[in-house]
């Protein structure tokens, strides 16, 4: 039951839109004027065993909306369940409100977030395999985390599975869906096996309408000979994984054990091993391109630190002793650019891996989540080949954070799992590249993260610049 094109949303429907969606935690746009253009929308026939509603059926739209603004070119998925006002199936946490059309009033509901939504999500899905005989709603519930997508835990389908609704829409495959089934397909366990997933095509005519503000990131449709002889162009709006059950966040282990001040170092060294492992495994599964060009590296580091410097004041007062740290991985890495091998090679990673990104269960470890990278960017440069100890930067800075959100009062706790992590890594991986040379590329990333942070807290949670502050003071003056 494939989903086909119906019409846009009309205007009482666009109008209910326009005062809800800048409330979600999803919504991709903070403290900036948009306006939501309809571009386009798919109807999803209502599949057997969906909640009935009495004098008619629950209308199932996936609604793609342009976001057009100053400097803005966004696309976000908004699925809609329409019921009937008499409906006597009513979800309340999912209710936007009510629209009059064609003289019958609809209760309009959030698909991502009501039953009907998601049978009708999975029935136009493809499977993997077969499909489950039947899917089995009971007991399913969107959950209400901070996320910029919606997750809807269905534990009676498929032995348990999570829905992924797709709100920041971009071209191409999704790297969530095409990662893990390449990880999947080579009999790699650490990470949750997509089961299914909806994908939507559309023609160059529809990129020709969203051009003027180049709505949707992605390929110049006009790259093969213009709008005419562009191929048909898609998109995936869901996934549905394995759900790993009996897990705990990453973060939230980590916060628990720092305000315990109890050691995370066995777990932090299971991840260090599992993140190795990881690599590897994208390697076999994508190859390997050149070796990084540490000359062209750290010039773009230092263009990016000077970027942050110039946009907080805490950062300027340590000016000369970030650009003193440059100088110094610069000569560091002068030294080995000659050495055939001897810098790591580009490879596809996870992309924005940190403790938030993983879950663990005593009885398999550690499993990776999300590897969708940042879901603003285009999916062309989210895949792009990148140096996996960027990956490893990310967990090194969640240890600091973990720290601080858990209130540890032992000043050694971030620094024994983060030392437990960066050991057991460099013992596990495989890449080939010296311990010294690794290690100077991790402090060059993690500095590069920790400025980045510093100028995010300062503009959005003051009180945390003080987490990042300190490890760039550390970084710079060499002790880690």
């Amino acid at each position: 039951m494939a989903p086909r094109r119906t019409d846009l949303p009309s205007p009482a429907l666009l109008a209910l839109l326009d005062d809800w969606l800048p409330g979600r935690r999803w919504y991709p746009v903070k403290g900036v004027e948009v306006r939501h253009v309809p571009w386009i929308s798919f109807a999803l026939d209502e599949p057997d065993g969906a909640p009935r509603a009495t004098g008619g059926a629950p209308r199932v739209v996936l609604h793609l909306l342009r976001l057009v603004g100053d400097g803005v070119e966004l696309v976000v998925q908004v699925p809609v369940v329409l019921e009937p006002d008499d409906a006597a199936v009513t979800v309340g946490p999912s209710r936007i409100g009510e629209v009059v059309e064609d003289g019958v009033t609809w209760v309009v509901h959030d698909g991502a977030a009501h039953p009907a939504g998601w049978a009708a999500l999975l029935a136009a899905s493809a499977w993997d395999d077969a499909a489950p005989a039947a899917v089995d709603l009971e007991g399913g519930r969107a959950l209400a985390v901070e996320q910029s997508n919606s997750s809807v835990l269905l534990p009676g389908t498929a032995g348990g599975t999570m829905l992924k609704v797709l709100r920041a829409i971009a071209i191409g495959p999704n790297p969530d869906l095409t990662i893990p089934r390449a990880l999947a397909a080579q009999g790699w366990a650490g990470v949750p096996r997509p089961l299914a997933w909806l994908e939507v095509t559309w023609g160059p005519e529809d990129d020709a309408a969203a051009r003027p503000e180049r709505a949707l990131p992605g390929p110049d449709p006009e790259a093969d000979g213009g709008p005419g002889s562009a191929p048909e162009r898609s998109a995936h709006l869901a996934i549905l994984s394995e759900f790993v059950d009996g897990a705990r966040d990453g973060f939230d282990l980590a916060c628990a054990y720092a305000g315990q001040d109890a050691s995370f170092a066995d777990l932090a060294v299971d991840l260090g091993r599992v993140l190795a492992d990881l690599h590897a495994a994208l390697r076999e599964a994508f190859g390997t391109g050149s070796p990084v060009d540490a000359p062209w590296l750290v010039a773009d580091l230092r263009r990016r630190s000077d970027e942050a410097v110039a946009s907080s004041r805490a950062l300027a007062r340590r000016a000369e002793a970030v650009a003193a740290f440059w100088d110094r991985t610069a000569a560091r890495l002068e030294g080995v650019t000659r050495v055939p091998d001897a810098l790591p090679r580009l490879q596809t990673v996870h992309g924005d891996l940190h403790l938030g990104q993983v879950l663990h269960a005593r009885r398999f470890g550690w499993k990776v989540l999300d590897f969708e990278g940042e879901p603003l960017r285009p999916v062309a440069e989210r895949t792009r080949p990148d140096l996996a100890l960027r990956d490893v930067a990310g967990i090194v800075r969640s240890f600091d954070y973990a720290a601080a959100v858990g209130r540890a009062t032992n000043p050694g706790w971030a620094v024994q799992a983060r030392s437990a992590f960066l050991d057991a890594y460099a013992r596990a991986d495989t890449a080939g590249v010296d311990r010294e040379t690794s290690e100077a590329l991790v402090r060059a990333l993690t500095l590069d993260k920790a400025l980045y942070e510093v100028v995010y807290e300062s503009r959005n949670r003051p009180d945390w610049e003080p987490i990042p502050l300190a490890a760039v003071d550390r970084l710079v003056a060499g002790d880690g």
